[in-house]
């Protein structure tokens, strides 16, 4: 048995904290208590320093992130694309590639896609593949096209996205689906020695204070959704982070199926499935009401990545079967759409208590369609880090109105929504859950710029921001079992430095991990 005591323990139920104890056997919460009913024997005595239920982070892609922090795929910045390519040189060869991840095309300009051609002057012998910062491109060298044996006669059909052509070549760059075919080739040699990767990216995790992580599908129409439960079950008595995933979803049923009666244990589930209406911002695929304020062509609103009514069917026949849905949506006609399918579905098919689909981004939000996020079944899932993704160029890509009003997370709130936070790790790395809290309270980078805030009037709290990465996030991943501090839960806690409800924004970055537990057991202790 072990009793941890705190003046600052988290309710997830009032969003307050009281001084009291948790006393944990077995791997579960056992009892909760004021200080004045503390059992007697040993306790350990956190006095002010803060217990939370561990961080939650219901939106990553696993793979890719535990790829990047082994060092197999190299993340770059820069502002040009002739700055990306000087870089490659500089990278080194695995697998016989050269991997890097970091660009977005919107830098270089509108309606401007990065060429083979700049990566080719520095190197012409070695296949390179960078991958956009945002995951939904690629870019490619003469020499990678080669080694994937891609010609112009024989891009994917029948899924999303495209190859970029100029004078009737192929440039080395492809977008949504069709990249992510490509994508998944040549990172499908890694899963050989993926494992151990695994098991040391949850250790950085737990120093972060996370436990569960939701591992949602990279794309909903390539071959390959880079979703891996198997890595995860090879090493499920190891592993220190739960892995709760979701596959693509598709019309044809039977493997999806399979899987969720192989993989449902607690460590390892899984959660539901994923799919994606639209694309991004920055290449004009997120799908929107009105036109992009630098239309690539008259009428450019972007469109569906799905047919509309495919989708809506999609939604209707995961939670016929009983399995949450997570739908990808950046654009403000996306997200109507899908929330109004929601809603459909809601009464045609209500998921069992404890499950609710999720929509994901809502970046540009129509705030007609606000009402609409209140639904019994429903998790708005959001990632703060995003806020700070390429805003110098929101007006350019969305205009100055749309720009003003997204990532709306107080009027989510105000409107009746659950809202969970996730990274979407790899498109930010290393973002901490404490940093995520940062910028949705904070609305502006780490360095305080700007000063005036990103759509200041979206700020939210504290206590509303720590929901959302532990009790709100265990929502998305519909999870009982975990997210909060009541008798009955699963002992996932984390120990913070200070009281985060009393902090200033800037006291939330100097807030330290001093431990983190999963099934009662200590993963991290500082």
């Amino acid at each position: 048995m072990t009793v941890l005591r705190s003046n600052y323990i988290f309710d997830t139920t009032t969003k307050t904290t009281f001084a009291g104890f948790i006393q944990i056997e077995n791997g579960l919460i056992q009892q909760v208590g004021p200080l004045s009913d503390i059992p007697e024997g040993a306790v350990i005595d956190y006095s002010d320093q803060m217990i939370i239920p561990s961080f939650i982070d219901c939106h990553v892609h696993f793979y890719l992130s535990a790829l990047i922090h082994a060092g197999h795929l190299i993340q770059l910045t820069g502002a040009t694309e002739q700055a990306f390519a000087e870089q490659v040189s500089s990278l080194p060869t695995t697998n016989g590639w050269k991997l890097g991840i970091g660009w977005f095309s919107s830098d270089f300009g509108q309606n401007v896609y990065p060429t083979k051609a700049s990566i080719d002057v520095v190197c012409a012998e070695v296949p390179v593949m960078l991958i956009s910062g945002d995951a939904h491109s690629i870019w490619l060298n003469t020499k990678g096209l080669e080694v994937l044996q891609i010609t112009k006669e024989d891009i994917p059909q029948g899924i999303s996205g495209e190859a970029i052509f100029e004078n009737d070549e192929l440039t080395g760059c492809f977008l949504e689906a069709v990249a992510i075919n490509y994508l998944a080739e040549v990172l499908e040699i890694f899963k050989e020695k993926t494992t151990e990767a695994y098991l040391t990216y949850m250790t950085h995790l737990n120093q972060m204070g996370v436990t569960t992580i939701g591992d949602v599908a990279l794309t909903g129409e390539s071959w390959d959704d880079l979703v891996y439960p198997s890595l995860f079950q090879q090493i499920e008595e190891e592993a220190t982070v739960r892995a709760v995933f979701y596959p693509a979803m598709r019309p044809e049923i039977t493997k999806l199926t399979e899987i969720a009666t192989t993989y449902h244990s607690p460590k390892v589930q899984m959660g539901g499935v994923k799919q994606f209406f639209d694309g991004v911002t920055s290449t004009h695929t997120a799908f929107l009401k009105e036109e992009y304020e630098t239309p690539y062509f008259q009428g450019d609103v972007g469109s569906p990545l799905i047919d509309t009514e495919r989708m809506r069917q999609l939604i209707l026949l995961a939670n016929q079967q009983g399995w949450p849905m997570r739908i990808h949506t950046i654009g403000d006609e996306a997200i109507h759409q899908a929330l109004t399918y929601y809603q459909e579905s809601l009464a045609k098919f209500p998921l069992a208590k404890g499950k609710y689909n999720t929509l994901e981004h809502l970046e540009v939000m129509d705030p007609c369609d606000l009402p609409l996020v209140n639904q019994e079944q429903l998790v708005i899932s959001v990632q703060p880090s995003h806020l700070l993704v390429g805003y110098e160029t929101l007006e350019e890509e969305v205009g100055e109105q749309r720009a003003s009003e997204m990532f709306p997370f107080h009027s989510f709130l105000a409107h009746g929504a659950t809202l969970a936070f996730g990274t979407d790790t790899p498109v930010v790395v290393d973002v901490t859950p404490l940093e995520s809290i940062y910028y949705a309270v904070a609305r502006r980078e780490k360095s305080g710029i700007p000063v005036e805030r990103l759509m200041p009037t979206e700020v939210i709290s504290i206590a509303e921001a720590l929901y959302a990465h532990t009790q709100g996030a265990a929502k998305a991943l519909s999870r009982t079992d975990i997210g909060s501090l009541q008798v009955g839960q699963r002992a996932d806690i984390c120990i913070l430095s200070q009281n985060l409800l009393t902090c200033s924004e800037e006291e939330l970055l100097t807030t330290e991990i001093l431990a983190t537990m999963m099934d009662g057991q200590w993963v991290y202790q500082k």
